[in-house]
């Protein structure tokens, strides 16, 4: 079987959503600059054959429908056939990852007094930029708006006939059809099995319709418009968050898919790690695979369609501000298990977690390996392979304890979301009570406070974050005198990369747990605190000094390549050290 196997340039830039819409910024336009041939070479020879970039459809592909789209629609498709042209000499097919159909700025007075009679769902909705704006969905309740996205699927390709395929969510990421923000049909009353907050639609169409139809519905039109055109294109419909309109596997979806796409399904989320812990997120910790993707698997194949798998070969939320999280043996075993139940490929990162590292190496590497080899036997081979002349069974022994460690990882979406990890390198809280300033959301630039209760929940109380976070870091360091005695002399790149990567990871487990004692004591502070909040601080500096050579030679350290920003730097390290 030939997988696909999709991958990114971290250094191609996803785009902007924003109150006015600026299509020049969207990385249709932008990633000709980015991929580069030494860019699209080193990605082959990483053993990737495909790259997906973010595009919005409307701002790609003119048609007879909405005439005031795309107004630089030849500017976007002279961009993307460059990158085709240019990936196609390295055996890459480029893929387009999009949510159709986008909504419009409430904002765009003009356009909806043309087109009033389209408007769905209003949604309030924070751009990328941090503003607030009002937007309204395109109602593909309309045959308008159906006509609108047939017609464009099939100029699309049409126009684009070098594109290996498009990769659709239809879920909730960006205000898109009626349903893509809200799950479920007024005064309906399902029974769910997961948790969550149930949102109805207002759309006076769709609010007549249940969420599932309409969005089989918008993925067939999708589906027959570009084949009306080309039989070659790659269809690959992504499950994300189905679950907010049906309990797992959404069968009732999966059943009405054409057989003729490819169905993209996560691999963690839903599932439960060894201590019943419930992973609704990416995860490296977590093998896999979860109980959902077993079940929607299942499904696909009873209904002849194949199955992709989403992935996150490099990071995660777990850590999203290192090179990699080097546990290597989930990784083995996400790939053995894709080996041998047929899965078509995979889509290998998200717009992070996409360095090159030994774990992009060892993916592929290990798909090259005959499936009786067994997993001590695949990391030894990978281990000489990668860092000749090292010492094979210390490297293996070290990875072994990395990913035992993770074991105690806090993992929860409040913690991912709202925790300090990605941080610890960089803060340092003063003295005194908190304050009532969140650290914010650990993706994205913004102020940190010093007030991290919104990591804090139920499962994860505040003494178990830190019992648990002291334990990764005391097993993560003891892997690390591993790895120095496996990989710590030698003088290769690869060696002073992985070292120093496992390294930083080991100093950022301490530094957490160490904020997170600092919480504790000003949640409770006293004037009589003063002397261990010093004592605190300045094992929070000696822990800095220690992880700050490492950093300073790897300029990818600290960098959250989704958001854009720095978490940690060497200049924010010394500012710190030397408070």
């Amino acid at each position: 079987m030939d997988h696909i196997k999709i991958w990114r340039s971290p250094e191609s830039k996803f785009g902007i959503l924003s109150e006015k819409n600026d299509d020049l910024q969207d990385e249709t336009f932008l990633a000709q600059y980015a991929y580069t041939d030494e860019v699209l070479e080193k990605i082959a020879a990483d053993g990737f054959n495909g790259i997906w970039i973010h595009g919005q459809l409307h701002n790609i592909i003119k048609t007879s429908h909405f005439t005031e789209f795309a107004p630089n629609s030849e500017k976007h498709i002279q961009s993307i056939k460059t990158i085709c042209s240019r990936a196609a000499k390295y055996g890459i097919k480029v893929y387009i990852y999009m949510q159709p159909p986008r909504g419009v700025s409430v904002c765009e007075k003009n356009f909806w007094q043309n087109y009033a009679d389209y408007a769905g769902q209003q949604l309030k909705f924070c751009g990328d930029d941090g503003k607030k704006f009002e937007i309204n969905c395109l109602c593909t309740s309309t045959k308008y708006v159906q006509d609108y996205l047939y017609e464009a699927f099939a100029n699309l390709a049409s126009a684009l006939p070098e594109l290996g395929g498009v990769i659709i969510i239809s879920a909730s990421e960006y205000p898109a059809h009626c349903y893509s923000k809200r799950n479920f049909k007024p005064g309906s009353n399902k029974k769910r099995k997961m948790q969550m907050d149930f949102v109805p639609t207002d759309c006076h169409r769709c609010s007549q319709r249940e969420p599932e139809e309409v969005v089989v519905e918008l993925l067939n039109i999708i589906r027959n418009g570009v084949r009306s055109v080309s039989k070659d294109f790659k269809l690959i419909f992504w499950n994300w968050s189905w679950t907010m309109y049906l309990d797992p596997p959404c069968e009732e979806i999966i059943s009405k898919l054409p057989q003729d796409c490819i169905l993209l399904v996560d691999f963690e989320r839903g599932g439960y790690s060894e201590d019943g812990t419930f992973i609704n997120e990416y995860s490296l910790a977590y093998s896999g695979p979860s109980e959902q993707f077993l079940d929607s698997m299942n499904a696909a194949k009873k209904y002849g369609i194949e199955v992709m798998a989403k992935l996150q070969l490099g990071t995660t939320h777990e850590i999203a501000t290192v090179r990699s999280l080097p546990l290597l043996g989930n990784l083995f075993r996400k790939i053995r298990f894709m080996q041998e139940n047929n899965i078509s490929g995979f889509m290998g990162c998200w717009n992070f977690g996409n360095l090159s590292s030994a774990n992009t190496a060892a993916v592929n590497f290990f798909m090259n390996l005959d499936k009786s080899t067994t997993e001590n036997e695949a990391l030894t081979k990978f281990a000489e392979y990668y860092f000749p002349g090292c010492n094979a069974q210390k490297c293996v022994q070290a990875w072994q304890l990395f990913t035992e460690a993770m074991q105690k990882y806090p993992f929860c979406v409040p913690f991912l979301y709202n925790g300090i990890i990605n941080h610890s390198l960089g803060l340092l809280p003063p003295p005194g009570k908190v304050s009532e300033k969140t650290v914010g959301r650990s993706w994205l630039p913004d102020e940190r406070g010093d007030d991290y209760r919104e990591s804090v929940t139920d499962i994860f109380p505040l003494e178990k974050i830190i019992d648990n976070l002291n334990d990764i870091a005391e097993k993560w360091n003891n892997g690390m005198e591993l790895l120095a005695e496996g990989i710590g002399s030698l003088d290769n790149v690869n060696a002073k990369i992985e070292y120093g990567n496992a390294f930083i990871i080991g100093r950022i487990f301490s530094a957490a747990a160490n904020l997170y004692s600092i919480y504790k004591l000003k949640l409770n502070w006293n004037e009589n605190s003063i002397k261990e909040y010093s004592n605190l601080a300045n094992k929070h500096k000696n822990i800095l000094k220690e992880a700050l050579p490492y950093v300073k030679q790897d300029s990818a350290q600290g960098f959250h390549i989704e958001g854009q920003f720095y978490s940690f730097s060497p200049e924010i390290m010394e500012k710190i050290i030397n408070s």
